[in-house]
């Protein structure tokens, strides 16, 4: 038995508490559960509508208050929005809500900077 004990050298004993301990941490670690929050993906996937929108309105330097009005409708439906351009705000389904999303996009116009938003009420 006390031969046993000095074969087992301090540094190796060292080194095995600590890949002991390094694995348990690893196993708590891997064992927490991780929650998906389908809340922050629909923030998301709205954000990226209503990126999209923006996109598509500069590229084609379209700023018609009706074509914007049916392009945010066929995005978000029955949602509630607002969209700003050349410091006109237009209203889309009604009043506004409590919490909203909101993108801005700029552009260029006659060497001057003009900012465009679209925002959803949710």
């Amino acid at each position: 038995m006390f031969l046993l004990s000095h074969a087992i050298k301090e540094k190796g004993f060292n080194f095995t508490l600590e890949a002991l301990i390094s694995l348990m941490i690893l196993i708590a670690v891997i064992s927490v559960p991780i929650e998906k929050n389908s809340a922050d993906l629909e923030k998301i996937y709205v954000l990226q509508k209503e990126n999209d929108l923006i996109k598509v309105w500069i590229k084609t330097k379209k700023f018609d208050e009706k074509e914007m009005k049916e392009d945010f409708k066929k995005m978000f439906l029955f949602q509630k929005g607002e969209i700003i351009v050349k410091e006109k705000k237009i209203e889309i389904n009604g009043e506004k809500g409590l919490n909203e999303l909101k993108t801005n996009g700029f552009y260029f116009e006659k060497e001057q900077v003009k900012e465009i938003s679209v925002k959803v009420f949710i």
